[in-house]
């Protein structure tokens, strides 16, 4: 189902406030599907040049997905409005300029790979997620991810966050039973890793006791080429 609207009350409960765009001159989309008869690992794929992408899970086992997308409207005239697609267990949404808040739901397993040329991507996954690999990159810009203990893991699977230039901000709290590894590595800037009771391999690669015999592990890889990798990890 899509929805256009361009209520400024509902963008400022949804979005917030502080947006870095004019509310006045934005259209407001929103899109959202039931799980229905999909099964299987869901894939998030989103591609935008430049803005924000939020991403949370809700403890939901009907909802697929729902997208509330606020774009210029200058940019819907010359490029035309954005689309989500849902297609061989794949929710696409490839724009140019946007900001876009993306809930999940709770019934099935979800991969995720987000990139944002230049902004600001935003992933909360915690309480009823299933996630499997994740990667999320900006060129200019910052990553914000938490992981609670909460989720549930599938397989082993890679997370995966790079910025080019920019922050990437990192709090992993992994289930009980699953190993871990996360390493950090930036060209010009610092790296800051809080790993307690976890070993350090080399400079800046931390592995949990159990990462070798774990049925199940994580491995985290952050990446910057110049800014700052901060992670806390347990």
């Amino acid at each position: 189902m899509i929805v256009v609207g361009s209520v400024l009350v509902g963008a400022f409960s949804y979005f917030g406030p502080a947006w870095s765009w004019g509310l006045s001159d934005r259209v407001y989309y929103s899109f959202d599907s039931l799980v229905g008869s999909a099964t299987g690992t869901i894939n998030l794929d989103v591609d935008i040049e430049a803005g924000s992408v939020k991403i949370e899970f809700e403890d939901n086992a009907t909802l697929l997905y729902k997208i509330e997308v606020g774009v210029i409207n200058r940019t819907v005239q010359e490029t035309g409005a954005p689309t989500v697609t849902f297609s061989s267990n794949t929710i696409a949404l490839d724009y140019t300029a946007l900001e876009a808040n993306i809930t999940l739901g709770s019934a099935l397993n979800y991969t995720l790979n987000v990139i944002a040329g230049a902004g600001l991507i935003d992933c909360d996954v915690t309480q009823g997620a299933h996630i499997g690999d994740v990667s999320l990159t900006t060129t200019t810009g910052s990553i914000e991810s938490l992981m609670g203990s909460g989720l549930s893991i599938s397989g082993s699977p890679d997370f995966a966050f790079e910025s080019t230039a920019g922050l990437v901000d990192l709090i992993i709290n992994l289930p009980v039973g699953i190993g871990g590894s996360i390493e950090g590595a930036v060209a010009f800037g610092t790296v800051d890793i809080d790993a307690p009771g976890w070993t350090e391999v080399t400079s800046n690669h931390y592995e949990s006791s159990d990462y070798d015999t774990a049925e199940q592990k994580v491995t985290v890889v952050a990446q910057s080429n110049t800014g700052t990798i901060e992670a806390h990890i347990s």
